[in-house]
This record gives structure tokens, sequence and C-alpha cells, in this order.
């Protein structure tokens, strides 16, 4: 068996800084950025998913960009299937791999796998769509408890899926996922998982969403919609409320608010993914407790405590150069599993 590619993985919360951290570390490191995002995937969404303009990629070869219509839904599988194509390729130029994204089960998939189910029939496929969101994820709820409570009712892609996968079945996708447990080791990361303040991204999710609208948002969203019609990808964050405004829904002057908010609870729910996912899948977690660390904000209370914090939520405090430095000497050794770091960045760095 050949030995696991080597990876480096820039993940976070949106608006966190991933995207620059991760061109930076490719210019360092030899390095190409492999794009980890589920709706960077799809051409014509550029403003809303917050993609990097090619005049801002610093000459660095961004992979898994615009591969798909809107119209042509990429699942998890098809993913993993065309990543690891571009991976062993990049392996065999010897150029490293900075998985750069926000999409949480995209970078799990490529790191452990995923379970082997049925194509979906037509059949079932049309009759699941043909129901609307709420009625999906109460039978969701129904015979899938635990990845009802995963997914938001807007998150229809994810919700119809999942039942599509019980029906074909007749078994819970969390039972099937479970038995899984992702255990492939194809794919070796270090993750760099970039920590702010609660009030400093919060202030960072304010400025992006506004500037998102700035950039011509509804006129992305009306171009798409005029092209292929009402798409599932249009209820991601940002056209779903850019679309409410094209249908009189939601007044203009409210999207950059409506935006900002619902940014900050699909934050709040990355950190907690991204807090608990190293212990499910056994990957090494750094800085360990005998470490120096910088204590971090919490992001799943209303409290209004200056310094309020999660338990167990500690990061490593550095300059961008000095966290390259580091990657980079890391990156000389073996690396023979996973490994997470929680850094903070120093203000003004990124």
């Amino acid at each position: 068996m050949s030995s696991p590619i080597k990876t480096v993985s820039v993940v976070g919360p949106t608006a966190s800084g991933k995207s620059a951290l991760g061109i930076s570390i490719a210019q360092e490191l030899n390095g190409e950025v492999v794009n980890v995002d589920s709706v960077q995937v799809y051409r014509g969404l550029d403003i809303g998913s917050a993609k990097v303009p090619e005049s801002e990629r610093a000459g660095i070869v961004h992979h898994a960009l615009d591969i798909r219509d809107p119209n042509d839904l990429m699942n998890v599988g098809s993913f993993r299937e065309y990543a690891m194509g571009v991976l062993a390729e990049m392996k065999d130029r010897e150029k490293l791999p900075v998985l750069v994204g926000g999409s949480s089960m995209y970078l799990t998939i490529l790191l452990h796998g995923i379970a082997e189910l049925p194509e979906t029939p037509k059949n079932v496929r049309e009759a699941v769509a043909s129901m609307g969101r709420e009625e999906q994820h109460a039978e969701l709820t129904r015979v899938d408890p635990v990845t009802a409570a995963r997914l938001h009712s807007n998150d229809t892609q994810r919700v119809s899926r999942a039942l599509e996968i019980y029906r074909i079945t007749g078994r819970a996708p969390s039972a099937i996922f479970e038995e899984h447990k992702f255990c492939s080791q194809e794919v070796v990361s270090l993750i760099v998982v970039l920590c702010r303040e609660r009030e400093d991204l919060y202030r960072r999710i304010n400025e992006r969403s506004e500037q998102m609208v700035q950039e011509g948002l509804v006129a992305e969203t009306e171009q798409i919609i005029a092209r292929y019609g009402d798409l599932p990808i249009l209820d991601t964050l940002g056209y779903k409320q850019a679309r409410e405004v094209i249908q009189g829904r939601l007044a203009p002057e409210k999207m950059v608010e409506e935006i900002a908010l619902h940014t900050r609870r699909f934050a709040k729910r990355q950190m907690t993914y991204l807090r608990n996912e190293p212990g499910k899948r056994g990957w090494v977690v750094r800085p360990t407790a005998d470490e120096e660390a910088w204590e971090i904000v919490g992001f799943d209370s209303g409290s209004a405590r200056a310094r309020e914090k999660v338990k167990g939520f500690r990061a490593y405090s550095f300059s961008r150069d000095e966290l390259i430095s580091r990657i980079k000497l890391r990156m000389t050794e073996p690396l023979q599993a996973t490994e997470v770091w929680y850094v903070y960045l120093k203000v003004g760095v990124v």
C-alpha cells in the first residue's frame, strides 16, 4: 500500500481569513490550493461564496473551483472522487496540496473516505424533491433524529440527500456513517484551525456581508435564476437573502443585517464542529495541556461577559510568519496521522 498523501489544511469559521493564509502557505511551501468549499465548486457563484478572484491568487494554482454548473449538484462522493484525482496528480509533481475551505464534511471525507451508498433511483429523487422543506425535515426527524438535529431545515441539499439514503437503504444515515467510521487513511493532514475572538470574527462577518451586497450579490443571484431557474444551491448563505430581496420578501435595506445574522450563527456551528471533530476522528490535537496557549472567547453563549471561555478550546498565538515557519518545520518530519493545530493569529496579521 502506498504512503498517504501529505497535505496542509486551513479551516475555520467563515470570514476568519482562510483564503489569504492558504495562499501564503502555498507560496512558501511549494504548494497549490485545493478548494474544500461546497459552494465555490460552482461556476458563477462568486460573490456570495467569497471566491478569491484570480487577480488576488498571487499566481498560486487553485483546484476544485468552478468545476460544475449550479444546476449540476455535486455531492460529497463526487467531490471526493474529483479531489482525490487532483491530490494524486499533485503528489506526482511533488506539490504540497493546501486544502482551504469551510465545508467540514468535504474535508472529513477527503481524510477518511465515505460510506458506499447505492445510486438514488430517479423516482426516489423526484419523490423527495416534491416535498416541502419543513415536510422533508419533519420526516428526517422521525426516521433519523440524529441527522435531523445536525441539519437545519433550510439545508435542503443535505436534508433531501439524507432522506434519499433512508428510502433507498431503509436505515438511518447516521447509523450507516457511524458503522463506516470514515476509516480510510489515503490522506493525512496538518490541519490549521484559524481562531478569532468572537467580537473580531463578528466584525469581519459584518464587513464581508456588506461588501458582498455592495459588489452586486443581488445581480449575481438574478443572473443565476435567469439562466438556471430557482436552484437548491440558492438556499445557501447570502444567496438565500438575495433571492428573498428579488422576490420581495425581504427589504433591501435589511439584507446586510440578515446575511450577517445567519452567517454569525453558521460560524458558531462551524466552531462547534471544529472543536468536536478531532476527538471523534482520533486526530492529534495541539496545543497540548502542557503547552502555553491563548484562551478563545466562547461562541455558544449569549452572555455579555467579556472573557467567557469554551471548555477545552485553547489555541497557539502566532504571527503569520511564525506559523508558516512552524508548518515548514513540521512538514519536514513524518506525518503519520492527521494533526490539528488551533491557532490564534495575532491582530493585524491576516
